[in-house]
């Protein structure tokens, strides 16, 4: 069993019990907690992290991760700021993360929820500027394909005229020197998997991305959500060697990463909420 229990430290108060989601943790005769099957522990930590006495331990886990809870000292108004104030950034400085910076936001993002408490999400950080201009410049070879392939008969008639001018002026910018790909960003940071777990590895990526994004702003770096890399790394086998993601690996999200080179003095605009109570 990867569950163990002190009894001379245990007050039979139960609470290990009640908190256990999988409900593997039950209470005997004696009310002392046991473990009756140790398949569908999914190694959470609420048994261990809930007892007042820390006469619970998990084999499978580093114990001393489990550290005295901190109030933060966050307000609801100072995250209100945090979400308002946060923009997505296209104007970078040249200048390249501090190591420092990245320690915090992988840190950071160690600690999110993962779906069945899986934590198979991996991580790549491109900062070489060598291979960044790689791959941006292949992303701009395949959106080039892509936006010849669209006007070509019989795609012209499936595809609005609309984005076929958006991908076109993709194109065009980028090789008139403008970035549309990476937006000069010195950190390209890629979530991905081995695993389609559940199929909700997407979901998880979410949570990091965002974990990270709000991370990144407390730092001073701006942050900026990349779909496109998303979509033509999934597609194309040659920008995922580019990274170094196998055919069965999936990338689940990529961020462009850097300290912002302009600073906004106003907050974001957002349309009103459409919401039901029901």
């Amino acid at each position: 069993m990867n569950i163990e229990f002190n009894y001379e430290l245990c007050t039979r108060c139960g609470l290990c019990s009640k908190v256990c989601g999988s409900k593997r943790i039950v209470i005997g005769e004696d009310k002392r907690p046991f473990k009756i099957i140790s398949l569908g522990c999914n190694d959470c930590g609420h048994c261990v992290a809930v007892c007042p006495e820390n006469a619970v331990r998990n084999k499978r886990m580093d114990l001393s991760e489990f550290t005295e809870i901190v109030n933060p000292g966050i307000t609801a108004e100072q995250f209100m700021h945090l979400v308002r104030n946060r923009r997505s950034i296209r104007n970078f400085r040249k200048e390249p993360l501090k190591q420092e910076h990245i320690d915090i936001l992988l840190g950071t993002v160690k600690y999110i929820p993962t779906g069945s408490n899986k934590q198979l999400l991996k991580y790549k950080i491109v900062t070489d500027e060598v291979l960044l201009l790689r791959i941006k410049t292949a992303m701009a070879d395949k959106i080039r394909r892509v936006s010849k392939l669209i006007n070509s008969f019989p795609a012209k008639y499936f595809v609005s005229a609309e984005r076929k001018r958006s991908l076109r002026r993709m194109v065009e910018l980028f090789d008139s020197g403008n970035d549309t790909f990476l937006r000069g960003a010195p950190c390209l940071l890629i979530i991905y998997t081995d695993q389609d777990y559940f199929k909700i590895p997407q979901w998880d990526a979410g949570i990091a991305a965002n974990t990270i994004d709000f991370t990144a702003q407390t730092l001073g770096i701006g942050t900026l959500m990349n779909g496109y890399f998303l979509l033509l790394s999934n597609r194309y086998k040659s920008i995922r060697k580019l990274v170094q993601i196998t055919g069965k690996q999936k990338v689940l999200a990529a961020m462009c990463l850097g300290y912002p080179e302009f600073r906004y003095r106003k907050t974001v605009f957002r349309r009103p909420l459409e919401v039901t109570f029901m």
